[in-house]
């Protein structure tokens, strides 16, 4: 785009421009500016990026938004009244300019592995945009649009959320034509008050479904399975016989992954993918709809599920020299993806014990100590042998465990990561499978990364 058009586009001031400059991206960090691009800074509640405008001149960029008339420079600007809501609105425009397909996922668990399975599966098709990493919310989506070229065939957003009305301004962006929510569980209940609080603010996606468009849900789920629509059309996907897309015959191959069958338009179908727990086989199944909601190739929805790669940190499995087996779902974590991941471990084949590491999990507000008991529960029940805690809030997954019949001594509780890693080598044991679970602010991939890289020998 050129300066002009996005200035007309923003409804906002163009200064210090003598002529029309074109734009070949876009920008929020003063530090990962390409020549060329326009630099939007976001004021933050501990930065302001407007404090780096010329540090973004320097580094490239040919202008930059502000919320404030910076008097003469030598660079041009556009005057707005919020960078960040002009950020989104750009990012509406620019999105459309391309009449092609938007596939949004949203839901408290999953959305990211969902997503690229999605991705993956549509890829065997079409040529796919979808976001980088989890930049799912109001700054990293806008910046993901940006990335939409003519060789696009159609798109692929997640999007997450932590308040009300977040999800409906995605939607408005992006203007969905398929949309996906996973599950409704607690990520986020601190900023919602209630499932029902979360599950109201998951259907904001739907905000501007018209009767073409398809909603994708988990059918199982307590809270979307009473979802009727007559303004568009319903898929629902899950385990249970009255769900659209119904999975049977589950097994898991060892680490390799999942294999299941789906009756397809009165046909048996055989679908494997490459990541172990049922929880994946609900992520699949979401993929499966949407490949066929896009009218695709039965056999090429099966190449891209197979092909499917998880991402670092998201039921990774590796080796130890000394024969732990370590499952490194350490991304993030919520109550529900982390009961998800403990019937993984329940149900991995073992030949010595099964082992928690499980770090704080946030955003629970009120609830997080229920929260955390009930994974200590959860555990308990599941026949886990020893529990590692890490952090203040992780001490109520101790009590949880405790009330369900662990005893004292298979529960280990640290206040970091740092003291935990010290006390690694005196725990476990070869043969032992490790599970390792935590929010993203616990940085628990630093257990991971030294059960990689460290041998656990006791004589050292």
């Amino acid at each position: 785009m050129n300066i002009v058009e996005i200035a007309r586009a923003l409804n906002g001031k163009l200064i210090n421009c003598e002529h029309n400059i074109i734009v070949t991206g876009v920008s929020t960090d003063s530090r990962k500016i390409n020549k060329g691009q326009l630099f939007i800074p976001i004021k933050g509640l501990n930065f302001d990026g407007h404090d780096f405008i010329e540090k973004a001149i320097e580094m490239g960029a040919v202008a930059s938004l502000s919320q404030y008339d910076l008097g003469a420079r030598n660079f041009p600007y556009i005057i707005v009244e919020d960078t960040q809501i002009a950020l989104m609105k750009l990012a509406k425009y620019y999105r459309s300019k391309f009449n092609i397909p938007a596939v949004a996922v949203t839901g408290s668990s999953g959305k990211t592995t969902t997503k690229e399975m999605i991705a993956s599966v549509l890829s065997e098709s079409f040529s796919v945009l979808k976001n980088e990493g989890n930049l799912n919310n109001t700054i990293g989506l806008p910046i993901t649009v940006f990335g939409i070229e003519k060789h696009h065939d159609i798109c692929v957003f997640e999007m997450g959320m932590n308040r009300f009305g977040e999800i409906e301004s995605l939607a408005a962006i992006v203007k969905p034509d398929v949309a996906v929510i996973t599950n409704i569980g607690t990520a986020h209940i601190e900023y919602l008050g209630s499932r029902q609080g979360i599950f109201e603010a998951k259907k904001e996606v739907f905000k501007y479904f018209t009767k073409e468009n398809t909603a994708i849900i988990n059918g199982d789920d307590d809270m979307l399975s009473t979802m009727t629509n007559t303004e568009y059309n319903v898929i629902k996907y899950g385990l249970e016989e009255h769900n659209t897309f119904c999975a049977k015959n589950i097994k898991q191959h060892g680490d390799e992954g999942m294999e299941f069958s789906l009756c397809i338009d009165g046909k048996k179908e055989n679908f494997f993918v490459p990541l172990i727990g049922v929880h994946n086989v609900y992520n699949a199944l979401c993929a499966i709809a949407v490949g066929l909601t896009m009218k695709m190739n039965i056999e090429k929805i099966k190449s891209g599920l197979a092909k499917f790669a998880p991402g670092k940190m998201r039921m990774e499995i590796f080796n130890t020299d000394d024969g732990i087996r370590v499952i490194n779902d350490s991304y993030n974590a919520n109550p529900d993806s982390t009961s998800a991941a403990i019937e993984v471990l329940k149900n991995m084949p073992c030949h010595g014990r099964r082992v928690l590491i499980i770090g704080d999990m946030m955003e629970l507000g009120d609830y997080s100590e229920i929260g955390h008991k009930r994974v200590g529960e959860k555990a308990a029940e599941s026949n886990i042998d020893i529990i590692i805690t890490i952090g203040e809030k992780a001490k109520d997954v101790c009590k949880g465990a405790l009330n369900k019949g662990m005893g004292d001594r298979q529960i280990y509780h640290f206040k970091d990561n740092a003291a935990a890693i010290s006390q690694l080598i005196s725990i476990l044991l070869p043969k032992d499978t490790v599970l390792i679970k935590g929010s993203r602010v616990m940085k628990l991939e630093e257990i991971a990364d030294f059960l990689r890289e460290r041998r656990l020998t006791k004589d050292e």
